[in-house]
C-alpha cells in the first residue's frame, strides 16, 4: 500500500509505462480517505469544534480549511490522470480511452470495467514490461 503510494507521487508526470491494478486501487482508497478526513476536518473547525484553528488567524479562519479541502483535488489531478492512464495501458489500452469518461451516465461505468479488468500481459506489451507495484 505505502510502495503504491510512493509510486504514485514518484511517477506523477509520467503517462507512459503501467500500474498495476492493486497500485491503483490503493492509491485511489488513500486519496478517497485523505479527502474524506480533510471534509471532516473542514467541518469541525466551522462548526467551532476545533477553537485552536480559528483563532490565531481569525479573519481568515473560515477560509483556510476550505483552502485546504478545495486545493486537494487540484494537487492530485494530474498525478491522478497519469495513473488512470498507466492503469488503461496495463489492461491493453489506450490513454485516449479516458475519454469515455466524458460519456454521461454510460462513461464511469465503462471507465471502472476498464480500470477493473485483468492486466492484458503479465510480462510485456505494446506499453512496456509491468513493474511490480
Amino acid at each position: 500500500m505505502i510502495k503504491a503510494y510512493k509510486s504514485y507521487w514518484e511517477n506523477a508526470f509520467n503517462f507512459h509505462g503501467r500500474t498495476s491494478r492493486g497500485g491503483y486501487w490503493w492509491v485511489a482508497f488513500i486519496n478517497i480517505a485523505i479527502f474524506i478526513a480533510l471534509v471532516i476536518f473542514m467541518y469541525l473547525s466551522l462548526s467551532g469544534a476545533i477553537d485552536g484553528f480559528k483563532n490565531p488567524i481569525e479573519p481568515l479562519g473560515p477560509v483556510v480549511p476550505i483552502i485546504i479541502v478545495v486545493s486537494w483535488p487540484f494537487i492530485n489531478a494530474v498525478p491522478s490522470l497519469a495513473m488512470t492512464v498507466r492503469r488503461l495501458h496495463d489492461t491493453g489500452r489506450s490513454g485516449a480511452n479516458y475519454f469515455f469518461a466524458l460519456i454521461p451516465l454510460a462513461g464511469p461505468i465503462i471507465m471502472v470495467y476498464f480500470l477493473i479488468s485483468p492486466t492484458k500481459d503479465k510480462r510485456m506489451n505494446r506499453y512496456g514490461y509491468r513493474r511490480q507495484v
